[in-house]
Order: C-alpha cells, then structure tokens, then sequence
C-alpha cells in the first residue's frame, strides 16, 4: 500500500503561516486584503501548473483574502471604521468586475501580471506621497461607476482592491474610514470572484484539484497566524496619527513595487 505523503500538506502550512502573519499585519494597518503579500509568495512557493503560470497563485491569493479578509474587515467594522453607505455603492461592481478579472488569469502570461502589479505600486506608492485636501465625509456618485473596473483589476491580480480603493476613497472619507471600507470591500471582492468562478468555470476544477494537499496546509497556517495579527495591527492602526500612518503606506508600496519588479524580470529569463 503507497504510503501517504504530508509534505504538500507541512510546507503548506510554512508558507500559510508566513503568509498570515506578514498579509494580517499589512491587511489590518492599510486595509489591503493581503494579495500584496500572497500573489508573490504563493508564485515563489508553488509548483509550475503548465497553465498560465499566475492563475493558481492568484486563485489561492483571492481564497486566501476572504480568510485575511474577514479578520480585518472585522476588527474594523467593530472599531467603527467602515461607512456603510460608501460600500453599499461600491459592491455591485467590485463583485461583477472581480469575477471577470480572476476569470482572465487563465488566458494571460504571469510576466504581464506581475509587471502590471509592479505598475500599480508603483502608482499607489506615488498617490500616497500626495497632499490630498482635507475630506468630505460622503460617498461619491462616481463609485458605482469606477467599483467595476476596480474590482476587474482585483480579479485579475489576485489583490483585495484595498491598493486602489484606498487612495480613491481617502479623497471622500478620512483615512481611518478609507481603510476600514476598504478592508469590508476587500472581503466582498474575494468572496464573489471565487464564488462566480468555481460555478461557471469548469477549468478551475482540475486545477485546484493537484494542488489540494499544498492548499489544505496553506489553509490552515493562514487560519493559526490570521487572528492575533490582524488584531494587533487594526489596534495600532487606530492610536497611530494619519501623518504617520501615510509615510508607512508610502514606504511599503515603494517595496512591494521593486520585489514585483524584480520577480517579473526573473520570470523572464
């Protein structure tokens, strides 16, 4: 009788509890879903599929979100930190344009995906170093217009929305309000691209299926690590000043930019 093997399932749960703490700390103090964190790690750490090389980190990166997801979107829904009526806008199209977004990494090369995250950190890097005037506390008309797009982007990059949405609604909102809305957001958008996918795409199926042992132990770090460090960041989240807090945003965009970069070009050669 084959003897069976736990290794997928112990080098997993490393890279699970890796993940969690790193994306739980970064998803409670900026309300990134962690994707940030996870897309990369999980492309370093999992074996080549034969199919776009992006599609099953990502995959693992939006299941991975509604885990880091619903910590943070906790912690700061009980800090009173999510508006309701900015996300209620915002939901229809995040969770339409994400389904599409995840959809498309099936077709698509992983040196343009991980250039286009580069890109947008790059982007957000920049954003964050920008003097924006003090907010209005209203949702815009225009966020039921730009969620799809959003939420297509988060899809396609295996990201929670956070790195789009923040700076889009710190303009509408104060800071703290931007990151917990965006974290509730972030929960919504992973929760529907799996969803939608796992339903219409049959092609997921045999993907994920190869890959179940490696993923039951990611599963299950995420699940250990998750809790204590979403906890601890949305707490020193909420005593941090707002200056301070942008000049961390900034610098850990500027980061996660170059490390993108730097695996785009690798995967290149």
């Amino acid at each position: 009788m084959a003897e069976f093997d736990l290794s997928p399932l112990l080098y997993g749960l490393f890279i699970g509890l890796t993940a969690g703490a790193l994306a739980g700390s970064i998803a409670g103090l900026s309300g990134l879903g962690g994707g940030l964190i996870y897309v990369p790690l999980f492309y370093a750490s999992m074996p080549e599929t034969g199919q776009s090389g992006m599609a099953l980190p990502i995959f693992a990166s939006m299941v991975a979100i509604i885990i880091t997801g619903f910590f943070s979107a906790r912690s700061h829904w009980r800090l009173g930190h999510v508006d309701q009526n900015a996300l209620q806008q915002l939901l229809p199209g995040l969770a339409i344009g994400a389904g599409l977004g995840l959809w498309s990494t099936l077709r698509l090369p992983e040196t343009s995906v991980l250039l286009g995250l580069a890109a947008l950190n790059a982007w957000i890097a920049y954003d964050y170093g920008r003097r924006i005037e003090q907010p209005i506390r209203r949702p815009s008309l225009h966020l039921p217009i730009i969620s799809g797009p959003i939420g297509f982007v988060s899809g396609l990059f295996g990201i929670g929305g956070g790195t789009m949405l923040v700076p889009l609604l710190r303009r509408l909102l104060p800071l703290r309000f931007a990151v917990g809305t965006a974290a509730m957001s972030g929960l919504a958008i992973a929760i529907a691209a799996v969803l939608l996918n796992l339903v219409l795409e049959s092609g997921w199926w045999g993907l994920l299926a190869r890959q179940w042992l490696l993923l039951a132990g990611i599963g299950a770090g995420l699940l250990l690590a998750l809790p204590a460090s979403t906890r601890w960041s949305a707490r020193l989240h909420d005593n941090i000043d707002e200056p301070a807090l942008q000049v961390w945003l900034k610098g850990l965009f500027v980061l996660l930019s170059a490390g993108l970069f730097i695996a785009a070009v690798v995967s290149l050669g």
